[in-house]
């Protein structure tokens, strides 16, 4: 997809150093403390577009930027929390919109992953992340 070479060529600002992608499934290797919607094992796909669910536009039928995150519109490179899972050397890199999913492993907020079907294809609905949220 161009956003990540949005992001590179600068037309989309992210901070930098960062884990770039935003397109992916996978399965859920663990979960942090709180988590409910998915489990180790689950296959899941990454949302670049978090989805609480809760909030007045996560409820409202003709919506779907939620209320919780201003990751597209105002980019910190980090989770929701303001921290960053990812490092190098001891210094730490930024994540990329809500997925970062260039790399074997990422860290995303629980608002930010769909459970699929354990049928589904990953290298198939990996494209669903983008042009679908």
């Amino acid at each position: 997809c161009r956003s990540d070479d949005h992001a590179v060529s600068g037309s989309l600002f992210t901070p930098l150093p960062a884990v770039l992608g935003h397109e992916g499934a996978g399965i859920v290797e663990s979960i942090g403390e709180g988590v409910t919607c998915v489990k180790p094992g689950d296959k899941v796909i990454p949302l670049f577009s978090p989805q609480c669910g809760k909030c007045r536009i996560c409820k409202h039928p003709e919506s779907n930027l939620c209320c919780q995150t201003k990751n597209l519109t105002q980019p910190k490179g980090a989770l929701l929390d303001g921290t960053s899972r990812f490092s190098c050397r001891g210094k730490p890199i930024h994540h990329f919109i809500s997925t970062s999913t260039f790399s074997q492993y990422t860290v995303v907020d629980d608002i930010a992953v769909a459970k699929i079907d354990t049928a589904a294809p990953l290298d198939k609905v990996c494209l669903i992340g983008c042009g679908f949220s």
